[in-house]
């Protein structure tokens, strides 16, 4: 499922995208991989591992959180402030549980969140 969460992510950050269309694309990518765009994107951090826990398969858990994750993180790329500082805390979080309880080193997902914990701290200076 991740191999091709991965190719589908790739041909969405490849299109040029009017907003209205990006945002459709985005949320199908919710819908095929997650769940529902407009629930899991609201959610908070623990509402959002509670419907983790009441919904995903054990054995698929921390790699939907981590597909969620870069959702928000992909989302949050071209969203404006405040919106986008409020999916790149959560896509953090996200990325820190995975990276916590995953089996999978990834170098990525810790550059990821080096890039995230910089720019939201950068976005807290006066």
């Amino acid at each position: 499922m991740i191999q091709e969460f991965a190719r589908a992510l790739a041909n969405f950050l490849e299109k040029q995208h009017d907003d209205e269309k990006r945002d459709r694309e985005m949320a199908e990518l919710y819908r095929q991989y997650v769940g529902d765009y407009g629930l899991l994107r609201n959610l908070s951090v623990a509402e959002t591992m509670t419907y983790a826990h009441d919904t995903w398969p054990d054995d698929e858990r921390i790699e939907r959180l981590g597909i969620l994750a870069e959702l928000l993180y992909t989302e949050a790329s071209y969203k404006q402030a405040p919106l986008c500082l409020m999916l790149y805390e959560k896509a953090y979080s996200l990325y820190d549980y995975v990276d916590r309880h995953s089996d999978t080193f990834s170098m990525s997902r810790r550059q990821k969140m080096k890039a995230i914990s910089t720019l939201l701290a950068d976005a807290t200076r006066p």
